[in-house]
């Protein structure tokens, strides 16, 4: 897999969030991006860019909405120290992970809430929300579902497309246990149950108005899913990551170790349609 790989040109404003803060970009190709690098001294944690990826990669392959990536070098001149707050360590020829902008979409939160069954309606894709909180599951993503001081983290976006919505997913930084677990992650460790998309109040809500077997049909079909072989997908992302990321030395085995692991995988199945 090749990955976009652009340059920026003018730096638009640093977005304020619980987690790595993205720089929004023009880039060269004429759109916007958000761009993450590192915001902590921890330079192991510019592995979380290659989780951005691999998580990508796969939401890609079992076609879940997902924005575009692409690995984005900052260009001399773009970047204006004085819009920056919190990406001060972020310098010129460094490359970033990025995530393409989504026109016409809203961050969903609990002010979004869907109500009513005609709210339902406007969903193009709620069964989705399926395959997001089994792949949640699948990753260990700690962020989405996470409860805050003002309500839940959900890190999805919805696109206003006509009249309907479209649910994507996004932000996959802190999967594989996030910043906590760089480099230790495995398939050993219990699936964490709290704090997930499955708990959220939104999942729920949506949920109560898809029929039973629907949802345990698209819920095992998904499920089967992550029993395919991932391995060499994996192995082609990272290895056309910047080496100067110095990603940890097995991390493409870790990785497909702990997606493959049947026992996680049956267990998952059982969390999903308990």
């Amino acid at each position: 897999m090749n990955l976009n790989q652009l340059s920026t040109e003018y730096l638009i404003e640093e977005m304020t969030t619980e987690g790595h803060s993205p720089l929004k970009f023009l880039c060269n190709d004429g759109e916007v991006y958000y761009c993450k690098y590192r915001t902590t001294m921890d330079k192991q944690e510019l592995n979380c860019l290659a989780y951005e990826f691999v998580c990508s990669m796969l939401l890609k392959k079992m076609n879940v909405p997902t924005p575009s990536t692409a690995l984005i070098k900052i260009s001399d001149g773009t970047l204006e120290k004085s819009k920056i707050t919190k990406n001060k360590r972020l310098k010129v020829g460094d490359t970033c992970f990025a995530s393409k902008e989504i026109k016409n979409s809203m961050l969903l939160n609990d002010f979004s809430q869907i109500v009513s069954k005609k709210e339902f309606n406007r969903l193009s894709n709620p069964l989705d929300l399926v395959r997001i909180a089994i792949f949640d599951l699948w990753v260990d993503n700690i962020d989405r579902g996470k409860v805050l001081e003002n309500g839940h983290n959900y890190n999805l976006l919805i696109e206003q497309i006509g009249v309907k919505e479209r649910v994507l997913a996004f932000d996959h930084g802190f999967t594989f246990g996030g910043l906590n677990r760089i480099g230790i992650f495995n398939s050993n460790f219990p699936i964490e149950e709290d704090n997930k998309f499955h708990q959220s109040p939104y999942y729920r809500i949506v949920m109560s108005f898809i029929p039973r077997s629907i949802f345990l049909e698209v819920a095992n079909n998904f499920v089967n899913l992550l029993t395919n072989n991932y391995e060499k997908d994996i192995q082609n992302i990272i290895d056309s990551l910047p080496q100067e990321w110095n990603l940890i030395p097995n991390l493409k085995s870790r990785m497909h170790d702990f997606l493959s692991n049947q026992r996680r995988i049956e267990n998952i199945r059982q969390i999903i349609i308990k």
